[in-house]
């Protein structure tokens, strides 16, 4: 049974969600980054432990296993987007481009994408085989199937409607790919070492408590809100859907509680709130994604374009924090 938690990415903001909800199911969690929590940010008021550790570095990693003595690792850790992703790219995509066309995350090195995402998970997973942790649940992201930054301009089509977890994936740019290399990393270790190891295809987190995340994630949306360059781009960075970071923690409590149970040792989840559509989900899609109109009438109800039917039946998923509850 597991009891002792290490979270890393712990000072990040979806740390600020998943470590105290896990506090308070009675999990005893510590968490590690490479930087000292906000002292304003819940982790810290809670006082929950915390050790200093950098993803790349495999003896902070099994100093934090060893200090927190845990039994499971949720890896939260990461960088979220893409850092080389430079002009004309930022200005086709519209993801995270000032109107000058230059980004704020160009301050990183150009390589921190693919090098934090995807050796921090090796390191992440080689310190757990070495510390005998046999559970890990990981952070990965819907745009592992390819949408999201299409470097080639090419629309994502999908070969069906809702979109599950044994869909093709086929990234494009740094940030996709280091999240599939990711899942193929924590595949090896599951498969090799009879590790356990669950990743969470996450879509468009968003934080009800942050403003800069209710600007992004506008809701009562219906297509005449929709602006005219985002139509007809088929399934880019903007699907109008989300997973609310509460919805996130609930998902890593049911997991954490289903860890050696589940039909294989690896197992990846699409993990989803709801649309920000007034609409139902069918007619909206079929008229902003024409050239997919015909797979948008498998959609019923508000029914996001990505299934979440294998939470659901696996680990009796059910999202809790849609806007809808909250009118």
């Amino acid at each position: 049974m597991i009891k002792n938690v290490l979270v890393t990415g712990f000072s990040g903001k979806l740390g600020n969600f998943v470590a105290p909800y896990l506090q308070d199911q009675g999990f005893n969690v510590t968490g590690t980054d490479i930087v000292l929590p906000k002292p304003d940010s819940e982790n810290a008021k809670r006082g929950i432990p915390f050790v200093k550790a950098d993803l790349l570095d495999i003896g902070d990693l099994m100093k934090a296993i060893a200090m927190s003595q845990c039994d499971a690792i949720v890896h939260l850790g990461a960088i979220p987007y893409n850092v080389e992703l430079q002009p004309p790219y930022a200005d086709r995509t519209g993801i995270g481009a000032a109107s000058d066309g230059i980004r704020t995350n160009y301050s990183m090195p150009e390589d921190n994408t693919m090098k934090i995402n995807t050796m921090g998970t090796f390191y992440v997973m080689d310190a757990a085989r070495r510390m005998g942790v046999k559970n890990v649940i990981a952070a990965s992201s819907f745009f592992t199937y390819g949408m999201g930054f299409r470097l080639s301009g090419n629309d994502f089509i999908p070969d069906y409607l809702p979109i599950d977890e044994e869909h093709r994936c086929e990234p494009e740019d740094s940030y996709s790919l280091s999240k599939c290399l990711g899942e193929e990393i924590m595949q090896a270790f599951s498969r090799a070492y009879g590790m356990n190891s669950v990743a969470m295809r996450l879509l468009g987190v968003y934080y009800h408590d942050s403003e800069a995340s209710r600007r992004t994630h506008v809701f009562h949306r219906g297509y005449e809100l929709i602006p005219q360059d985002e139509r007809e781009k088929v399934m880019t960075c903007t699907i109008y859907e989300y997973v609310d970071a509460r919805d996130i923690a609930v998902f890593v409590g049911l997991a954490l509680g289903k860890m050696g149970s589940l039909p294989h040792s690896f197992e990846a989840f699409n993990v989803w709130t709801d649309t920000h559509l007034e609409p139902e989900s069918a007619p909206f899609y079929a008229k902003l994604y024409p050239k997919i109109a015909d797979m948008c009438q498998n959609l019923k109800g508000h029914d996001g374009l990505f299934s979440i039917e294998k939470a659901r039946r696996l680990l009796g998923y059910e999202p809790q924090y849609s806007w809808r509850n909250e009118k």
